[in-house]
């Protein structure tokens, strides 16, 4: 895979901390910039500071690494700022910590950041569903096109699902990046360490599953009629990966055996098409209604692991 001039990883290596914020962006917008150690160690009211720090670490978003940790929920999209006109400045930070007033003046031009549609939507499975929140939260880093495709890389590599430690066959001159990555698949549970790194196989395939759900759900019309290849292009594509490696269609063949009739509808086109392998009168589908994600991990292995032609091969 050719690697485009991307932005290196941001160094936030630890995505627990991503928890952290969505619950108090949640609650209300925050002054993210404003409470950062570099302004707390600049402040001359240091009860105020000594506070703010506090309020950080009870909140678990007290980190040297915490702009990091902002650019990285801006890049997923999941969080927006804009000046704190609408702020009501005698309340306290958080809910919980000093009050506002008393680290940023009313007259200034501060910025407050907080949670976007997408934030919410991710906050909402946090809540509710673990599985569902690690799911979303996959497919917003698998899309995202800011980075370099290091994930890809491991994804797109066939010796990736045979050796013994995968850090090895990561191509990038930066560490933060390449060390980020690791940890990003090591909390998905994609990556595995103990005797080197290696990937657990099926895992990662039903995170590309679930992903395939997520990105069709939100991003294919409903009641509109698509050619099995051009729903397998499109989800490599954005996913920046290669149908040589990733086979959408056969997750597309799962999904017909376990959702429900009102789900989707299969045509057969009048061309020679690509259709589905257990179903090959199949090569047009329309989405009526929303995928459930819990197909991802009802499928048996066999099923999933057809998503990765490596492993077939």
């Amino acid at each position: 895979m050719q690697i485009t001039k991307d932005r290196n990883f941001p160094r936030a290596y630890d995505l627990q901390i991503v928890k952290s914020y969505l619950n108090v962006l949640h609650k209300c917008p925050i002054p993210l910039i404003e409470i950062e150690r570099r302004k707390l160690k600049q402040m001359r009211d240091r009860e105020t500071s000594n506070a703010i720090r506090e309020w950080k670490r009870s909140n678990g978003i007290d980190s040297a690494d915490e702009s990091e940790y902002r650019y990285l929920l801006r890049d997923l999209c999941l969080i927006a700022d804009r000046e704190s006109i609408d702020v009501d400045f005698v309340l306290p930070l958080g809910g919980g910590g000093p009050i506002v007033g008393s680290f940023v003046s009313s007259t200034s031009r501060t910025r407050v950041f907080f949670l976007t549609k997408r934030g919410e939507s991710l906050y909402a499975q946090l809540t509710y569903d673990r599985l569902a929140y690690e799911s979303e939260l996959f497919w917003l880093v698998l899309r995202n096109q800011f980075y370099l495709r290091l994930i890809q890389q491991i994804i797109l590599d066939r010796k990736s699902y045979r050796v013994d430690d995968i850090r090895d066959l990561i191509k990038t001159n930066d560490s933060t990046s390449k060390n980020c990555a690791i940890q990003w698949l090591h909390y998905f549970d994609i990556a595995r360490f103990g005797h080197g790194c290696r990937l657990d196989n099926e895992m990662l395939a039903r995170r590309l599953f679930a992903s395939a759900i997520f990105e069709i759900n939100e991003n294919f019309e409903r009641g509109e009629t698509y050619y099995v290849k051009e729903i397998d292009r499109r989800l490599n594509e954005v996913f920046s990966l290669s149908p040589s490696a990733t086979d959408f269609v056969a997750a597309l063949d799962t999904i017909f055996r376990y959702a429900e009739k009102s789900v989707l509808q299969g045509y057969t086109s009048g061309r020679d098409d690509i259709s589905l392998p257990s179903r090959p009168s199949i090569s047009m589908i329309k989405f009526t209604s929303t995928i459930p994600l819990a197909i991802a991990f009802q499928a048996n292995a066999a099923e999933v692991l057809r998503i990765i032609k490596y492993i077939r091969d």
